[in-house]
């Protein structure tokens, strides 16, 4: 499966459709407007022409990265200060249809 951002700078390459996506209602996440799905860093390959740009914030585990030319939130991936390595990808790249073909978990982020 291959997504990108508006502007096709970014392109993530998934190993495989994912079989649920996650909405979470934390600080960040409500505000991005994302859907999440969930891999390891070797299950993604991540190609652009201008390098994303990143947001930490808090704890400093998770960096949010976007297109800088679009503005798009690409993935987030997790820093060395996580002790489980995920790169989550916003599956709200992906056309509409793929999109409501997969099931949808509500995250209660705001409760940590």
């Amino acid at each position: 499966m291959e997504l990108t951002c508006h502007c096709k700078n970014v392109v993530l390459k998934l190993e495989f459709i994912p079989t649920e996506v996650g909405e979470c209602n934390c600080s960040i996440c409500r505000r991005y407007a994302t859907a999440w799905s969930y891999f390891t860093p070797e299950q993604v390959l991540i190609n652009y022409e201008e390098p994303t740009v990143f947001y930490c914030w808090g704890d400093q585990e998770v960096e949010f990265h976007r297109c800088d030319l679009c503005g798009c939130v690409t993935h987030y991936i997790t820093t060395e200060k996580c002790s489980e390595s995920i790169l989550a990808v916003n599956m709200r790249m992906a056309d509409a249809s793929t999109l409501s073909s997969i099931p949808t978990r509500k995250i209660n982020g705001a409760s940590y």
